[in-house]
């Protein structure tokens, strides 16, 4: 063991406790930053990892080292539990930084350069995977936001519609389309009103896989689908894979012709008022 990771180990107490001061007194915190013990269980596994890293001397300490692997795993998860858990890049940062600061108490003049450059690697390890999980956060919500706000109704007790709006996910289209298909097994429908107007691509692979799953459906082929809004290029492709399943498909471009026929269909009279 290298006389680093020997200082470490030995001093692993010492360390967190540098570490907690300086934290707590950092200027990077930033307004509502949580208090050092509550990051003081990730830190203590940082540490750990780096002992681990250090134990062959300040070669294992070189971002991307094999013997840093686990410590770069680690900085990444610590992000990532950071993202979730709500905190700031400034109190990342803040954390990165102390315990750098903490560790460089016990570093000899040969490891203190390595050290000083693994942290920055560290924190912008971090600060990624902080980013990454932020993004997927917010696209997993939005995703579900949709799911659950996209109308499925019923536009008269005999003719269910659905009316596909911005950008869906595949598992947000196919819960989307499965409720749905619940409304057309619950009244008998005999045509599904499907709106894709509001798509902001008719296109894209999750729609275009999970029309596909759709015209697989055994109850498909029972219904009628009435496609409204659909592009001309997006009609000939749906049109194949529908006719390859045998649903009956019919083309609108307004939603009120979409409805009339429905209604011919379900042996609704319209009229107009005078």
């Amino acid at each position: 063991m290298s006389p680093l990771a020997q200082a470490l180990t030995a001093a692993a107490e010492s360390v967190l406790a540098s570490w907690s001061h300086r934290y707590e007194r950092s200027g990077k915190r930033g307004p509502g930053a949580r208090p050092a013990r509550h990051h003081a269980a990730i830190i203590r596994g940082l540490l750990e990892s780096l002992v681990v890293a250090a134990a062959d001397g300040p070669a294992g300490l070189a971002p991307g080292a094999g013997a840093a692997r686990d410590l770069e795993k680690a900085a990444v998860f610590a992000g990532a539990n950071w993202a979730a858990d709500g905190a700031t890049g400034f109190e990342i940062a803040a954390v990165v930084a102390a315990l750098r600061d903490a560790v460089l108490e016990h570093a000899d003049l040969e490891s203190a350069t390595t050290l000083a450059e693994l942290f920055d690697w560290l924190g912008v390890l971090a600060l990624d995977a902080y980013a990454s999980a932020g993004r997927r956060a917010v696209a997993e919500q939005a995703a579900e936001q949709l799911e659950a706000g996209t109308p499925v109704l019923l536009v008269t007790p005999e003719i269910p519609a659905v009316l596909l709006v911005g950008a869906p996910t595949a598992a947000a289209l196919d819960g989307i389309l499965a409720r749905a298909m619940l409304l057309v097994v619950r009244v008998g429908a005999p045509t599904l009103l499907l709106d894709v107007s509001g798509l902001a691509d008719p296109a894209s692979r999750p729609v275009s896989e999970a029309m596909a799953r759709l015209f697989e459906h055994r109850r498909m082929g029972k219904v009628e689908l009435a496609v409204i809004g659909a592009p001309t290029a997006v009609t000939q492709a749906w049109r194949r894979g529908a006719e390859s399943h045998q649903v009956a498909t019919a083309w609108f471009e307004r939603f009120d012709d979409a409805f009339a026929h429905a209604a011919r269909r379900a042996g609704i009279a319209l009229g107009r008022r005078s």
